[in-house]
This record gives structure tokens, C-alpha cells and sequence, in this order.
């Protein structure tokens, strides 16, 4: 079975999870295609990672009203409601009590944002990450410790920062820690990791989400490439969207435990293949392998730290949404090539 190794630890509550996880996500998937009937199999997968953790899925019903609320409160222009990222807010919305004040708060915090930063979808994803896990009370000053953090990043690194890292950089300012030290940590992981990766704008994406936790850089940096080579040798690779998801595995997982959390990884990627839209000719397998990763994640750091599974799930989820866009924009360069030369 896809949970030998799980049951070899005799650790059934991680093999319980894991199942209910995959239940979960091959319901949500099914009712993100009816929900979203013209939209790709990756775009119904990004809706239903948001739900990973959840116990029992999302009704049909509740989705759908939870898609209308956000249609109705978003304008024709606003990537809050139109973007890449539309189905993650109708997941978040449905998932709470009163689909309509999360709406309106999502918005609130949207609108801050926008104030100041440009507008894209991972603003979204950003807003959405606050509304999840802040109190109220702390939505501004999360927001003003986004800023200045993405200040600080952008003047060290003016080439390589974009609107990518914003996910990240809100995964720091949650954290509660100073701008100023936690950017100096960040810096620390970004010396480290330049020993093995050679892409600064991925090397930064790693360091970003690394900065979160507490690890030693010189070893962490190690134990990342580790990480990235261990998960090759089973079967599991992403492709550099990925590799914040690698950063996140290599915090999280002790070396004790690695063997069987990518063994683990690959067996729920298999698993996941057998649904249908989840294959080569729908979703895919790197989409497949970052699914699979926040499944096992999340039931592996059942009971950590909060900022265990939102370092996971944010990072997969922005890697998906980087994917959906990389696969836009590929379309569209094709299509205005195909139309250019046809009409000469």
C-alpha cells in the first residue's frame, strides 16, 4: 500500500491523515471541475490544495455560492475575483461560516495591499494569507512589515525580486520578527545556498522561505541540496517553481524521518495519478508531486507549529499559480506567433 513506510514507523496517525487528506482532496478536485467548468485540471488541483488539511470536503453548494459572492463583490478588472488565483478565494471564502464577511475582509486587506505594491495574483495569494492567519487587529501591521521587508529585499537584490517573492516575504512578516533581522537572516541562507544553486532569483525564493524558521544557514543550505537530491533518487523532482518546496521539506523534516517522508511523497503522487484530471494529459506530474507533498506535509507536522504548514501550503499553492501563468503566457506567445505568421 502507498502507506507501508508510514505503517513501518507504526505511526497510524500520519497514515490515518494521509488517507483522509487524499479522500478529501479527490472530492474538492471533482467539484472544482464541475465548479469551474472551462478551466484546466491545474487550475482545479490549485483549488483544491488550498482545502489540504480539511477533514471532510467542501459541498458543491457551498462552493458555488461561495464563487458567486466573489464574482459579486469583485469587479471586471480585479485579479481579486478574475485572476489566476479566483478559485483559491472562492475556496477560502467557502471554507468559513459567513462566506460574505470573509469576502468583504479578503477585499479590505486586498485593497491595503494594493495600496502598496502593483496588483497581481500573488497580491491575492498575499491577502489571503493574512486574512487566514492574523487576528484583525493585526491586519495593518502585517501589512506594513510585508512592505518593508519587500523594501529591504528589493534594494539588495533590485534584479532578481519580483512579484513571486511576495508570498514568501508575507510568510516572513507573519512571523512576527522584525524586518530588518529577519531580512539579515534571509541574507545569511542566500550566501549559503549560492555554494549549490546557480539562479539568484531561485536561490532568493529559498532563502525567503527558509528565513521563517531557526535552522543553522551553512547546514541548512547542505541539507536543502540533500533534500532536492534525495527526493530525485525517489522518483519525486519539480521543476525551479519547486524549489521553495524543497527549502520548506528540508526545515521541516528531520534527517531521521527523510527516507520515509519521500518515499511517502512518491507513493501519494502514484496514488494521486489514479484520479482522473491528475494524470500526464491533466495536471500533471510536477503539479502532481507538489500535491502530494503538502498531503504528506501536512499530516507529518500534524500538531507544529502553524508556521510549519502555511510555509508548505504557501509555497505549493504560489508554485501552482507560477505554473498557471507560465502556461498562459506560453500559450499566448504561441498563438500570437501562429497569427503573425499567418498573416504574412
Amino acid at each position: 500500500m502507498w502507506y507501508h513506510l508510514a505503517m513501518e514507523r507504526e505511526d497510524k496517525h500520519m497514515k490515518d491523515k494521509i488517507k483522509v487528506n487524499i479522500s478529501v482532496f479527490e472530492k474538492n478536485f471533482k467539484m472544482a471541475k464541475k465548479a469551474y467548468v472551462l478551466n484546466s485540471s491545474m487550475e482545479a488541483a490549485g483549488c483544491a490544495s488550498a482545502f489540504i488539511g480539511d477533514t471532510e470536503p467542501v459541498s458543491e453548494d457551498s462552493f458555488l455560492r461561495a464563487k458567486l459572492v466573489v464574482k459579486k463583490s469583485t469587479g471586471i478588472l480585479s485579479t481579486l475575483g478574475r485572476g489566476n488565483a479566483k478559485q483559491i478565494v472562492a475556496a477560502t471564502v467557502a471554507s468559513e461560516a459567513n462566506p460574505q464577511e470573509a469576502m468583504n475582509t479578503i477585499a479590505r486587506i486586498h485593497k491595503k495591499l494594493d495600496s502598496k505594491f502593483f496588483n497581481s495574483d500573488y497580491l491575492v495569494l498575499s491577502a489571503i494569507m493574512i486574512f487566514k492567519n492574523c487576528e484583525p487587529s493585526e491586519y495593518d501591521a502585517v501589512i506594513d512589515r510585508t512592505r518593508k521587508i519587500y523594501t529591504l529585499v528589493r534594494k539588495k537584490h533590485p534584479m532578481i525580486t519580483s512579484r513571486e517573492d511576495l508570498v514568501n516575504i508575507t510568510l516572513m512578516a507573519l512571523s512576527g520578527q522584525q524586518p530588518e533581522y529577519i531580512f539579515e537572516k534571509s541574507e545569511q541562507y542566500f550566501e549559503a545556498l549560492k555554494k549549490y544553486y546557480r539562479l539568484k532569483n531561485k536561490i532568493q525564493s529559498i532563502a525567503l522561505m527558509l528565513s521563517v524558521f531557526d535552522n543553522p544557514p551553512i547546514e541548512q543550505a547542505a541539507f536543502a541540496r540533500d533534500t532536492q537530491e534525495k527526493l530525485k533518487d525517489f522518483g519525486v523532482r519539480f521543476d525551479s517553481y519547486g524549489l521553495p518546496i524543497i527549502g520548506a521539506i528540508s526545515a521541516i523534516v528531520s534527517r531521521s524521518d527523510m527516507d520515509m517522508v519521500c518515499a511517502t511523497i512518491r507513493d501519494v503522487s502514484n496514488e494521486l495519478k489514479k484520479i482522473h484530471g491528475m494524470g500526464s494529459m491533466g495536471a500533471g506530474k510536477r503539479i502532481r508531486n507538489m500535491i502530494a507533498t503538502a498531503i504528506v506535509i501536512d499530516a507529518y507536522a500534524s500538531g507544529k507549529d502553524s508556521k510549519v504548514k502555511n510555509s508548505v501550503s504557501s509555497a505549493i499553492i504560489s508554485a501552482i499559480i507560477a505554473v498557471e501563468i507560465a502556461v498562459i503566457v506560453a500559450a499566448s506567445s504561441a498563438a500570437a506567433a501562429s497569427s503573425a505568421s499567418a498573416s504574412s
